[in-house]
């Protein structure tokens, strides 16, 4: 006795009716981390564009929380500036990144501040931040 295989059944239409037609995906936005962004200002350099120098040194931030990874593959942080800082670079919770990070994979967006601290040219990064 050999065993002839069963035909395939056909679909069931009722099936095909209750899948919902294709939608495009959107892209929601969930917040604006602009509140987070308010550190210190942009400043003009010569050719018109915009030069966004931040302090951006580790040894003046606290609470560190990586969140993210910019496409350079340095971190992306929300951190608090030291108390003694918070006047000058920012008050509540800030967005950044941390200048030796930047310094290993793209040494040009770093400079140092007269005051010795490090600072990165976020505008190099593509990352662009309001002013105070």
């Amino acid at each position: 006795m050999s065993a002839t295989p069963e035909k395939p059944k056909p679909a069931d239409s009722g099936s095909a009716a209750r899948l919902k037609p294709y939608a495009r995906p959107l892209l929601r936005r969930y917040g604006n981390v602009q509140h987070l962004t308010r550190g210190a200002g942009a400043t003009e350099n010569g050719d018109g564009g915009q030069m966004m120098m931040v302090t951006s040194d580790r040894a003046i931030k606290q609470g560190l929380a990586r969140i993210g990874e910019h496409p350079l593959g340095v971190g992306l942080y929300l951190f608090d500036y030291k108390p003694g800082f918070r006047d000058l670079c920012g008050h509540g919770r800030q967005f950044g990144v941390m200048a030796d990070e930047v310094e290993t994979v793209l040494p040009e967006a770093v400079s140092v501040h007269p005051n010795g601290y490090k600072m990165v040219d976020y505008a190099m990064l593509g990352i662009s931040r309001p002013a105070r």
